[in-house]
């Protein structure tokens, strides 16, 4: 296996002599492997190692265990060693985030950090051929374009603004099946720790690790093999679409920063004739690629949403749907504007209102009086009151409290849009509106009549029914944001 992962640490140009590469260590078999393999490594390639990781706050002796051990590994080996601990529960309700996520943006938080303190070139995670694999299906599932399933790369860059484009990120396990990683441990006589949280079925790579791809093997053992060459060949697909499709953006669209003086932020304008000329396939690449160079990553995004995208290429000037992330196609005469409405307008006004109709929505902002909506036929009154302690939360169908500081994007008051969804538990896990119509068993052709307060895809109150988990007010609210729906201004509760 050494041989195998040098082979693939020179092919792809993952590390270069002189440089100091930090490992992520959880102390669970893969990442143990990689920093035991690259500190065998490291005199033959050059280059100097360090490690990092990250306590989250969850799992209790568990997670200082864990710790301990990889302190422990680092010291026998002479390897510098940074421990993180950071709290994870309550970054996630902070964020509105499941733990999963939160918990992935704080280790590369920790990854960067460390990688500057230590004037660090690259950093190295322990992804693996069955973690790919894992990474395709889950990605399948949820309805992914090419780029989804082409799974992971050897090297790119940092999630987030970490790194810039820089190929930091680097993952020298990446062709190496997890079996190899466990005969290599035993015949090493190498200990590791196990997660126990990596057993719980709560989580959807777990069920895909323990349940679908252990009956994929019954059909085929080299399963994920396979799963992981059909995902290097869509990979070559998908860059080779990605580059004409570019070409294409360069030649046909344009870039404005504000739409008739409505505030919004950055928006690319797609001209709809010359999107319509185009088949299916590349005009969702060009909607994606859209989406991407606007937000900076394509999460949540689905064939569903550039499927409704596209449809309103039919549709009248002025309609328009939400993306997960809080950015807005809309039709717009003979264009598509993509782009996100941001908190702050073209003069440092905070663009939460004045009111502003446009196509399915109704965009407000806080005020003394009530703006009676004509979408759907009542009064809404906004205001915003400055916390005080021990103040007890009203109970009242039609009026809602609402923690001010965690909105992020303008709220819209208007009918549900794919992608819609609200936090369900404090700690996090997300329900989409369809969901939860269907679970109230809420009849099909009602549904699209129930409006829905939203902050972009995230929603924070169905009219008449719950709130999102993410925008409650608790101890640590400043301000409230108190919102009630009255009708023919007399109050509905």
């Amino acid at each position: 296996m050494l041989q195998e992962v040098l082979d693939v640490i020179k092919t792809e140009d993952l590390m270069r002599a002189g440089e100091l590469v930090v490992a992520g260590v959880s102390g669970g078999a893969d990442s143990i492997c990689l920093l035991s393999v690259l500190s065998e490594l490291k005199e033959q390639l050059g280059i100097r190692l360090a490690a990092v990781h990250v306590h989250h706050g969850i799992r209790g002796e568990e997670a200082e265990r864990d710790a301990e051990y990889v302190r422990l590994f680092c010291r026998e080996r002479e390897i510098p060693c940074r421990v993180f601990y950071r709290d994870v529960p309550a970054a996630a309700k902070e964020k509105g985030l499941s733990l999963e996520e939160a918990g992935r943006q704080i280790r590369y938080e920790c990854f960067a950090e460390a990688l500057k303190e230590w004037n660090g070139d690259r950093v190295a995670v322990a992804h693996n051929r069955n973690d790919n694999a894992e990474t395709v299906l889950f990605h399948l599932f949820r309805g992914s374009g090419l780029k989804g399933l082409a799974g992971v790369a050897a090297k790119g860059p940092m999630p987030g603004d970490h790194a810039g484009d820089r190929e930091v990120l680097v993952r020298p396990l990446l062709f190496v099946s997890r079996r190899e990683i466990e005969d290599y441990l035993e015949t090493k006589q190498i200990a590791y720790c196990r997660d126990s949280t990596n057993m719980s079925e709560d989580y959807s790579r777990n069920r895909i690790r323990h349940q679908i791809l252990p009956q994929a093997e019954l059909v085929n053992q080299e399963a994920v093999l396979h799963i992981v060459r059909a995902a290097g060949m869509i990979a070559e697909l998908d860059k080779w679409m990605t580059e004409i499709t570019g070409e294409w953006i360069r030649e046909h669209c344009r870039h404005d920063r504000d739409m008739e003086g409505a505030g919004r932020g950055a928006y690319i304008r797609i001209p709809s004739a010359e999107l319509k000329g185009l088949e299916p396939v590349q005009a969702g690449y060009v909607l994606r690629q859209v989406i991407e160079s606007l937000s900076g990553s394509l999460k949540d995004i689905t064939k569903r949403h550039t499927d409704s995208i596209l449809e309103l290429l039919e549709k009248q000037s002025g309609r328009y749907v939400h993306l997960p992330g809080g950015f807005t196609a809309e039709k717009r005469y003979d264009e598509l504007w993509i782009g996100r409405r941001s908190k702050q307008g073209a003069e440092g006004e905070n663009t939460k209102g004045p009111e502003e109709r446009s196509g399915q929505g109704v965009l407000l902002r806080p005020t003394e009086k009530e703006q009676f909506c004509e979408l759907f036929g009542f009064c809404v009154y906004y205001r915003i009151l400055t916390r005080q302690r021990d103040e007890k939360i009203p109970e009242n169908r039609y009026t809602k409290w609402f923690d001010y500081d965690k909105i992020k994007d303008s709220l819209c008051l208007r009918g549900r849009c794919p992608g819609d969804y609200f936090q369900v538990f404090p700690n996090g896990g997300r329900q989409t509106v369809k969901a939860y119509m269907i679970n109230e068993k809420i009849p099909s052709g009602k549904r699209g009549r129930i409006p829905i307060l939203a902050d972009g895809s995230h929603v924070l109150w169905i009219i008449g029914g719950r709130i999102s988990e993410a925008y409650k007010v608790t101890e640590e609210t400043k301000q409230i944001l108190v919102v009630t729906v009255r009708k023919n201004r007399v109050e509905m509760d």
